[in-house]
């Protein structure tokens, strides 16, 4: 709608259209005389030429025709026939094509006149003489009908050279026609373009001279707004040019008014630009003060106490703008120590306050950190030689290097300028973040040094115990020498016919044997763990059925549960359950699990399952008695010790069955596992490989008796 209201649009639009008006009509009357010219040429190539050509056809088919008679009635020669039949051939499709070519009136009376006269020239001159030459007759060349025939070809001539003529006038008068109508439409389409060019030409000047004028008008009021000068008088438009020319006069008028409104206040600015730059000076300071700061951190990632000393102090006095520095640590005897200090005048650490018996001690006491200035540091306060003049200390900082309860140290840091309020907090912050590094670093000492120490105790410990294991080992040789005569001796006593035993004698035989045994059992599991520990488990693979073994070793131990009201029952496969695996290591497990389950069940049910896969055998020992504790499954392996049950009751045992039993089953390749729950019972499961396991060492010792925990 915008676009519609424009006087411009409109005037640009009328002007368009005149110069498209005028090149529509050319345009319009070339392609009539355009279409005229091709309608001529049609004509011309359909009708005219083609039936000259048609007429110069027929004139060589009669040509052939007379010839090819001619040539055979003088020569007999049939040869000259062949051309003659051709033609004749040929006559009547060029007389029906010519006949279609021809229009009504006189070129199609002459076509057909000229039709009639060939054919009755065939059948009444030609055919007869031919077919009289044929027969040999006398009348082949008769001078009559030849005459005939010469006067009815001539006349035939006549009509085709007449109908060839006005073929090729006509064709010559239409050619010159249509060269005419293209010559005429060129002059008009000319004349058409001319009159646009023109008419465009002086619409455009006038649009132009218009634009051109307003534009400069608007360029000189720009001009003047530019320098806030009062505008030059706009004539008015009603068109966009002058909508702008308005609105430019508005806008000049508004610049001026801004513009003493910009001037009252640029003074303030210019104040306040002094303002920014102050306090950009300001920042600059505390730029400058946290790239320190961040540097003074950087230097406090080491866990070396003198180099973290060195650099942070240093970082520390520069952060400060100080001059006086020193590091306090404790030693090994727990006395205060300077560690580092930075001075320009070393003789100004010799005063009493820089002591470690002054002020480092106090704060370090109170573990608080501490600022004093001005009178607070006494008269005459500490002085430092500047060799060429002398300067009194202004203020002291010192932060107690402590994490909690426990302080290592104390940090001291003097100034001889005052001390600036507006880094005050940057600077203690520094100050406490340097005191936690001493202190890291300080305690890193103080447990690197511990920690040697307790490695030392550790590799005392490993050979004190290495020396436990041999005289384990040792020992239970020596025990088991003598005690394996004894019951030999009891053996042979009990069992000789030579000795006459009363009954009472016997049944103290009997006790020292079932003793001696139990002793010796003792004694090889002490053996058996002691070899463990020392990673000499002897071990000798064969295939075993596990089964038949397991049902042995329930049978075994049946004797254990007499006195009590217990069901020992065997949950194995009846088929053959094999593995590669020692034997007699297996039984030794299995005897203390078993035993273990009934020495802590008064009743209920032992009972022992076993579950075997493709690649593991699982034997189950569960009971219904005391249970386990939580808290005493993790001690449960442990060597030498005895589950205690909580309820006041002692249970023989040395402690040893358990353990000794999860070394025996590793060694096989396999383990135990447990779980129980306290006063409902226990599940020992002994996981064994049904493939060899990797065998430490093979000894030829074995031991000869069985243990039970």
């Amino acid at each position: 709608m915008r676009l519609l209201s424009s006087a411009l649009f409109w005037r640009i639009l009328v002007s368009s259209l005149l110069v498209v008006g005028v090149l529509g009509g050319g345009l319009f009357r070339a392609q009539q005389s355009h279409q005229e010219l091709e309608r001529q040429f049609e004509r011309l190539v359909a009708h005219d030429l083609k039936l000259a050509d048609d007429a110069e056809v027929l004139l060589r088919l009669m040509a052939d025709l007379e010839t090819g008679k001619r040539g055979y009635l003088l020569t007999g020669d049939r040869s000259f026939l062949t051309p003659y039949e051709q033609a004749r051939h040929d006559l009547e499709s060029v007389l029906a094509h010519a006949q279609a070519t021809a229009e009504n009136g006189k070129e199609d009376e002459r076509v057909a006149a000229f039709g009639r006269l060939v054919r009755d020239w065939i059948s009444t001159v030609s055919e007869p003489q031919i077919r009289a030459r044929q027969t040999g007759g006398s009348d082949a060349i008769d001078a009559e009908r030849t005459a005939a025939g010469k006067t009815r070809t001539d006349e035939m001539r006549h009509i085709l050279a007449e109908l060839r003529s006005e073929a090729l006038e006509a064709a010559n008068a239409r050619e010159r026609q249509a060269f005419e109508s293209a010559d005429e439409s060129r002059r008009i389409t000319t004349g058409v373009l001319i009159a646009a060019i023109v008419i465009a030409m002086m619409t455009g000047i006038w649009i132009a001279r218009d634009l051109a004028g307003a534009a400069a008008q608007l360029e000189e009021a720009l001009a003047a707004t530019g320098r806030l000068e009062p505008l030059p008088h706009l004539p008015e438009r009603r068109d966009e040019l002058g909508a702008v020319g308005r609105s430019l006069a508005k806008m000049a008028s508004l610049l001026l008014d801004k513009d003493s409104s910009l001037r009252s206040t640029l003074a303030d600015r210019e104040k306040a630009l002094d303002e920014l730059t102050h306090a950009n000076s300001a920042l600059a300071s505390r730029d400058a003060a946290g790239r320190a700061y961040a540097e003074f951190v950087r230097e406090l990632k080491t866990l070396d106490v003198a180099a973290l000393a060195t650099a942070g102090l240093q970082g520390l006095v520069h952060l400060a703008a100080g001059q006086l520095g020193v590091i306090f640590l404790l030693d090994d005897a727990d006395r205060l120590v300077p560690v580092h200090a930075v001075a320009p005048d070393g003789r100004t650490l010799e005063h009493a306050t820089f002591s470690a018996e002054g002020l480092a001690k106090t704060v370090m006491e109170r573990r608080e950190p501490v600022f004093i200035e001005g009178e607070e540091l006494g008269a005459p306060p500490p002085e430092v030689d500047l060799t060429l003049s002398r300067g009194r200390v202004r203020w002291i900082l010192a932060q107690p290097v402590a994490v909690g309860t426990q302080a290592a140290g104390v940090v001291l840091l003097a100034g001889l300028a005052p001390f600036e309020r507006s880094r005050e907090e940057l600077i203690r912050d520094a100050a406490r973040q340097l005191s936690v590094g001493l202190h890291n670093a300080w305690t890193h000492d103080r447990l690197r040094e511990k920690s040697v120490m307790l490695t030392e105790q550790g590799e005392t410990l490993i050979r004190a115990n290495k020396v436990k294991t041999e005289f384990l080992a040792s020992m239970s040789h020596e025990l088991r020498t003598p005690l394996s005569a004894i019951l030999g001796f009891t053996d042979l006593l009990a069992t000789s016919p030579k000795e006459n035993l009363s009954p009472r004698a016997r049944e103290s035989l009997e006790r020292i044997k079932r003793n001696g045994e139990h002793l010796l059992s003792l004694i090889n599991d002490v053996l058996d763990l002691a070899k463990a520990e020392a990673g000499r488990v002897d071990v000798r693979l064969a295939p075993v059925n596990i089964g038949q073994l397991a049902r042995a070793c329930v049978a075994e131990v049946d004797s254990l549960r007499s006195g009590k009201d217990l069901r020992l029952v065997a949950e194995v496969p009846d088929g053959i359950v094999e593995s590669m695996t020692d034997a007699q290591r297996v039984r030794q497990i299995l005897l203390n699990l078993l035993a273990n389950a009934i020495k802590f069940t008064d009743q209920g049910d032992v009972v022992l399952t076993m579950r075997a896969t493709s690649g593991e055998i699982r034997i189950s020992v569960r009971d219904t008695g005391v249970g386990i504790p939580a808290h005493a499954l993790n001690e449960l392996f442990q060597d030498f010790h005895q589950l205690d049950v909580g309820d006041g009751r002692r249970y023989a045992g040395t402690g040893v069955g358990l353990a000794l039993s999860r070394r025996l089953a590793r060694a096989l390749g396999g383990e135990i596992e447990v779980r129980s729950l306290e006063k409902e019972g226990s599940t020992f499961t002994l996981v064994l490989p049904r493939v060899a396991p990797t065998v430490r060492e093979e000894t030829a010792e074995r031991p000869s008796q069985k243990a039970l925990a």
